[in-house]
């Protein structure tokens, strides 16, 4: 089925500007209906983006006045949709397409020939980043290389024997891969290698399978059902293991899916991104006022303590970032496709959250590698571990709505 379109945002008209306006479409080809949160992050990002760099103004296009206006495709997870879906940002016009990076190769054989700049906002995989070959794809998200690395950097000290746990989305294969070469580098023993389907909902063969690997750790890249599943299975199973796991690990899925057992997450960790830069706090702080206020605060779905849990808005600082990236550049090319690819390898700006984001001809990978941190719940809500070198830096991120609504300082 080819993906579900959804116009989420009307074409903007300046008055006193009449017909002499350029409506400019950003689409965002995402997974909608099959992973929601990876495809809402996407999307508020970039809405946000969208609305902030129109209200701004003064972006020209071919000698006249632009405005952006946010197009949203669904493309199920799909390969298949998803080319379909970059065909249609290619018809409309578009300045730019935002994606998780599902069927990217091919997404690229159809962008490449119209020049048509494509940012990954979520998958990782080594292989879909290579300038030289896909000039088109641009990454704004963590890659799953650097990813796995800091994982196996994490846990080799303790000498674990490791249960691979891994999905058959591309997200899951991807991760897989990256997760052996660094398990290898690092002389981590791998116990036990299992794949499960992305829709599975029983994953006790493959716990009983690592149980009887001797597994001391588990380390999952799956989506967010699956850590879940895992979560619930060792502790229906009795087995006291921790878990570790890609960044899908924060999804609020995994906390809703164990509402009835909070206690449960104290197995699990997760890598993503660290929200906060080097700086400090308060670009970022910043940036969610702004978000919450224009977006909305996104509750989890669970209390702590009598509190709502809400989830920060980091991964929408992605595509954020990526637009602010293209407003730079149609600012100074004042064109679509190849001047405005080429200077999207030039320009720099300063992110949502401080850290400075660009791209060269070379180099299309746009979150720094020592930027990778180790996150673990207490309850419902996450915190950078302690006993890391950069994690153990980090401030804490509030995440618990006060009683009258509001949340905390």
């Amino acid at each position: 089925m080819r993906g579900v379109f959804a116009l989420l945002a009307a074409t903007a008209v300046l008055a006193g500007c009449g017909g002499d306006e350029t409506s400019i479409p950003v689409v965002v080809s995402v997974p909608l209906s099959t992973e929601p949160w990876i495809a809402r992050s996407i999307e508020q990002g970039a809405r946000l983006a969208v609305q902030d760099i129109n209200e701004r103004g003064e972006i020209r296009v071919g000698g006249k006045p632009a405005k952006l206006r946010l197009e949203v495709l669904d493309h199920g997870g799909s390969p298949a949709n998803a080319l379909a879906n970059a065909r249609q940002a290619v018809s409309s016009g578009a300045a730019v397409l935002l994606t998780d990076g599902t069927g990217a190769a091919s997404v690229a054989s159809v962008t490449d020939p119209a020049s048509l700049p494509v940012f990954i906002c979520f998958e990782g995989g080594q292989d879909l980043i290579d300038p030289r070959r896909w000039p088109t794809l641009f990454r704004m998200a963590p890659p799953d290389a650097v990813l796995a690395r800091r994982l196996a950097d994490y846990v080799a000290n303790s000498q674990p024997k490791v249960a691979m746990i891994t999905d058959d989305s591309g997200y899951g294969e991807q991760g897989r891969a990256a997760l052996r070469e660094s398990f290898a580098i690092d002389e981590v023993q791998v116990v036990s290698d299992q794949v499960i389907s992305r829709r599975t909902q029983d994953v006790a063969p493959q716990l009983l399978a690592a149980r009887r690997a001797g597994a001391t750790l588990l380390a999952l890249w799956t989506s967010a059902a699956g850590v879940a599943a895992v979560v619930e299975g060792i502790h229906e199973a009795g087995w006291d293991v921790p878990v570790i796991a890609g960044q899908t690990g924060e999804d609020p899925l995994v906390r809703q899916r164990l509402a009835a057992h909070p206690e449960w997450l104290s197995s699990l960790k997760f890598l993503s991104s660290r929200i906060t830069a080097e700086i400090g706090p308060e670009p970022f702080e910043r940036f969610r006022e702004h978000f919450e206020s224009e977006i909305g605060v996104e509750k989890v779905g669970v209390k702590q303590n009598g509190r709502d849990v809400v989830q920060p808005p980091d991964w929408q600082m992605y595509p954020y970032d990526a637009l602010a990236l293209v407003e730079a550049a149609l600012r100074s090319t004042e064109a679509l496709g190849a001047p405005l690819l080429k200077a999207l390898n030039s320009v720099t700006v300063v992110g949502a959250n401080g850290d400075s984001r660009g791209y060269s001809t070379d180099y299309h990978e746009g979150i720094s590698p020592a930027d990778m941190y180790v996150a673990r719940f207490d309850g419902f809500v996450f915190e950078a571990v302690k006993d890391d070198p950069l994690s153990g830096t980090l401030p804490a991120v509030p995440q618990l709505l006060s009683p009258d609504g509001s949340e905390p300082p």
